[in-house]
């Protein structure tokens, strides 16, 4: 395996988030994919489209809130927190 191929493993392993410019046809791929990697779409502002292109943003599966647990000053969140 390449020193390059190697950094950019132990990145993905260490990303907290990211945006990722797909073209339309392959967004669901790019979805699938990125949940093999530990991340999930984040429905935001930052989701949008561009000439025959779709920017997507992810975050780790882990830092999403479930809406199932309560908040800890009993406050109920916000969209912000749910894909």
């Amino acid at each position: 395996m390449s020193a390059e191929l190697d950094r950019l493993i132990r990145m993905m392993d260490q990303v907290v988030s990211m945006e990722l410019r797909v073209e339309n046809s392959e967004v669901q791929s790019a979805l699938d994919m990125m949940d093999g990697y530990g991340l999930r779409y984040k429905n935001s502002w930052a989701s949008m489209e561009m000439s025959g292109h779709t920017v997507i943003e992810f975050w780790r599966k882990d830092l999403f809130k479930s809406s199932a647990v309560p908040q800890q000053n009993g406050a109920s969140g916000d969209d912000r927190d749910r894909a």
